[in-house]
């Protein structure tokens, strides 16, 4: 095993909970940097539905899930492109597990079956019924 591989945290044990106040901390500090763009319509979060995520966790592999950042680039001629969530499971590995027919970075196959999720709501489009994702939750 590799120095770089000893040192490689668990995707299993990957991330951790945070206080409330912690994460108004990370939202308005993104909120923040962005306030200089010229784009009046910043993306803050996604939302998608449990059983989605829970089906996309079924998997008997899956001990993590990655998010990946994406663009949707304008195809109906408003000029909009849409920023992105995309969603996949991981393996113990840190591999993503990808429909079988998905072509890798390098040209690499992926070997076996799995799904991904995108299409989620997002905030502040579609923030909770009071305006803003944070504002109408659970404390």
């Amino acid at each position: 095993m590799s120095d770089s591989q000893s040192k490689r945290p668990s995707i299993a044990d990957a991330g951790g909970f945070i206080s409330k106040e912690r994460m108004q901390t990370l939202l308005t500090n993104y909120e923040k940097d962005h306030a200089d763009q010229k784009a009046t319509d910043i993306v803050k979060a996604m939302c998608f539905s449990k059983d989605k995520v829970l089906e996309l966790l079924a998997d008997d592999r899956a001990v993590g899930l990655r998010i990946y950042y994406g663009i949707h680039i304008d195809t109906d001629g408003d000029g909009i492109k849409e920023k992105k969530m995309v969603l996949v499971a991981t393996d113990a590995n840190g591999d993503d597990i990808l429909p079988a027919d998905v072509t890798l970075d390098g040209g690499i196959q992926a070997k076996s079956a799995g799904l991904i999720l995108d299409d989620g709501l997002p905030c502040p489009n579609y923030c909770g019924g009071g305006g803003g994702g944070t504002g109408g939750g659970k404390d």
